[in-house]
């Protein structure tokens, strides 16, 4: 679920309108509706008022890769995970 579908949904569930959330939260209407339209233009800073207004947060992990750098620690993790899942396969053909 992406973050505007999230912010959506939770405010409906709280009974919230969009002027509701928007007051409650410090930022413009304008605002909670591009979020909720999940508009690239938002700020990260006024998604976290708008989240701790319905009571989250945002988590963020602090690992700090260059992209390129990510992508091939997740192939690898993926290739090791497949290997690993390969192995119990052929252990577990060899046992009957």
């Amino acid at each position: 679920m992406d973050i505007g579908s999230f912010v959506r949904a939770e405010r409906k569930r709280q009974g919230l309108t969009q002027q509701q959330l928007a007051d409650r939260s410090g930022v413009g209407l304008n605002f909670v509706y591009q979020l909720e339209k999940n508009k690239p233009s938002v700020q990260l800073d006024s998604v976290n008022q708008v989240l701790r207004a319905l009571g989250y947060q945002v988590g963020v992990m602090r690992d700090f890769r260059p992209w390129q750098a990510a992508v091939e620690w997740e192939n690898k993790q993926a290739q090791a995970r497949v290997g690993g899942i390969r192995h119990e396969l052929e252990t577990e053909s060899c046992r009957d």
